[in-house]
């Protein structure tokens, strides 16, 4: 096995590797060298367990570090529901390896879809030159938990959105049992060019708002978004009824 950087060492390694994450999204420069075949992995309620694949891009072998979290600061020594395995694990140069998420099977409702984060830390091996700089990529994305009691899809529960116009705020809320993550937003003014704005994601039974001026939305009844699919993929605009 080829001389690994011990991150516990290189705090340096470590710095960068934290602000490559925050602020990887506007840089095009950056790749990690390991790639996440997805975007999003759904972990259906009958399976025993979700797979996630990776691929080393890199002509180096790394070592790959991957993690679950709630999405909140987790305090030290606190337990999730669900492990995602192997938690280390070596990657040769163009290598695959497939990580398991395999959930306990208690703590998670079964009335509506959880939300993980998965996280993939990427390794670089040791430079034998002085005075390189080395950055370590984190990847996270979505974990789905979708429980067997759940039948609604996510079509069905994007239709079921609510929107209302409620003085000078748009209001969406979602009644149903699943995540839905907004690609685009936009209104349907008598005449201009269409105004967008970006929504992050809805949660179950949770609601946001936006400022309906942003969309011109003070003469029209109309209004049309997108959503991301369980692919990854961004679903074609519908029409939605605004009520006022």
């Amino acid at each position: 096995m080829p001389p690994y950087a011990n991150p516990l060492h290189r705090p340096a390694l470590l710095l960068l590797a934290g602000l490559l994450f925050v602020i990887a999204g506007g840089i095009q420069t950056a790749r990690a060298a390991v790639h996440v075949e997805t975007t999003r992995v759904i972990y259906s309620g009958n399976a025993a367990s979700a797979a996630l694949t990776l691929t080393n891009r890199s002509t180096l072998p790394y070592m790959v570090q991957a993690w679950l979290d709630d999405g909140e600061a987790m305090a030290e020594g606190k337990a999730l529901p669900m492990l995602l395995t192997p938690p280390l694990t070596q990657l040769s140069a163009g290598e695959q390896a497939v990580l398991r998420a395999i959930y306990s099977g208690n703590g998670l409702p079964q009335d509506k879809e959880s939300l993980l984060w998965i996280n993939v830390q990427e390794i670089p091996p040791r430079s034998e030159a002085s005075n390189v700089l080395q950055v370590a990529i984190r990847t996270r994305i979505k974990l789905f938990y979708r429980p067997t009691a759940v039948e609604a899809d996510l079509d069905e529960t994007a239709r079921a959105l609510q929107w209302r116009l409620v003085g000078s705020q748009l209001q969406v809320s979602n009644p149903g049992p699943l995540h839905i993550t907004f690609a685009e937003l936009q209104g349907q003014p008598t005449a201009g060019p269409d105004k967008k704005v970006d929504l992050d994601m809805l949660a179950p039974g949770q609601s946001m708002s936006v400022p309906a001026a942003t969309l011109d939305l003070h003469d029209s009844s109309l209004l049309r978004f997108s959503y991301i699919n369980d692919f990854g993929g961004t679903t074609e605009l519908a029409d939605v009824a605004l009520t006022r």
